[in-house]
């Protein structure tokens, strides 16, 4: 049995009697950040009824409007450090501790939180300026060429092509990172700069065998497109990633 087979074995382990929490923890992160994308859709579109002038209208829509969207979903994004904490913590215990998801919403945790997010962000904007290259010649391109390809059947689908290519290119590569907050949970008093130089040194040599495993998980992924399956796909994968990455810290750890 391969590697990632018995991770995901182990992980599907985990999830059996923890399924109802685990969903309820995916919602909980994502529900909030429906809510924000549609106040900021809410909002531009009152921008559109009430303000004729194109220009100024789209000023507001994208200064205005998209600004407080990114900062909205960036203050929010310590929830995010709490779903890793709370699927972390359950590849050791075996159940999943809800309170986890709010751990970081809670003084010096909160900024720490942020800190380590801004980190991580800051370490792949050139990444993904160059993981998206193919996706905005391809729109460039495509708005020179104009109508009737632009807007067309063929131009959506090629341009969701290129965005899934792109995203899951930019996520896998993250995931190098990935281990900077898992360590964090095992030691709290790490500092930011301490948590991503453990990181790197968990991960030397290993992304491959992260690599491998998310993209074991390829046929799963591509169910998810019928939204539903997700649901149990992404708790699948994100308590894969969160054992394999127990296991390659207590390498580490043993090792040295």
């Amino acid at each position: 049995m391969s590697a990632e087979a018995i991770i995901k074995s182990q992980a599907r382990d985990t999830l059996k009697n923890n399924y109802p929490k685990a969903v309820t923890a995916l919602l909980v992160v994502l529900l909030p950040y429906y809510i924000i994308d549609g106040s900021t859709t809410v909002i531009s579109c009152i921008f559109s009824y009430f303000i004729a002038e194109t220009t100024l209208r789209a000023i507001l829509i994208y200064t205005l409007g998209y600004t407080f969207e990114i900062l909205a979903f960036f203050f929010f994004s310590p929830i995010v450090n709490g779903y890793i904490r709370a699927y972390y913590n359950a590849s050791y215990t075996g159940v999943m501790d809800m309170t986890d998801l709010y751990y970081y919403f809670d003084g010096d945790r909160y900024k720490k939180a942020l800190s380590m997010n801004l980190n991580a962000l800051l370490r792949l904007l050139l990444p993904a300026a160059l993981l998206y290259i193919p996706l905005i010649i391809f729109e460039i391109l495509s708005a020179q060429i104009g109508e009737p390809f632009y807007g067309s059947v063929p131009y959506i689908d090629i341009f969701f092509i290129l965005s899934v290519i792109s995203t899951t290119a930019l996520f896998i590569y993250s995931l190098r990172y990935f281990t900077a907050y898992t360590v964090s949970c095992d030691i709290d008093s790490l500092t930011v700069k301490q948590a991503f130089e453990y990181s790197k040194h968990i991960m030397k040599g290993r992304t491959g065998s992260m690599r491998k495993l998310v993209l074991s998980f390829t046929p799963w992924l591509l169910l998810c497109i019928f939204v539903l399956p997700a649901l149990y796909v992404i708790p699948y994968l994100t308590q894969s990633i969160c054992i394999s990455a127990k296991w390659m810290t207590k390498a580490t750890f043993e090792v040295n």
